[in-house]
């Protein structure tokens, strides 16, 4: 049986501010995670950070650290590779 679910981090948006003092705030709903295990993925990699459909997967705490796991139908694309 394949596994089709991603265990993901939440990569944390900050405030950013222009040169000329405009303040543009993070995004109200993250949907950039950090790939902490890809499962049987062919194409993603432990380190990925993927942009990912809005609402949330099922929330695990290990730690103090929240992970969430999602199913891949809910991957929209691979950003890059943070690894």
């Amino acid at each position: 049986m394949k596994n089709n679910y991603l265990l993901i981090q939440e990569v944390k948006q900050v405030e950013q501010k222009t040169e000329s003092g405009i303040i543009i705030p993070a995004e109200k709903f993250n949907r950039r995670a950090r790939v902490v295990n890809p499962g049987d993925s062919d194409v993603l990699k432990k380190g990925d950070i993927i942009f990912k459909n809005m609402g949330k997967g099922t929330i695990l705490t290990l730690d103090d650290i929240e992970f969430e796991v999602i199913h891949k139908s809910q991957l929209i694309a691979v950003i890059e590779n943070d690894a």
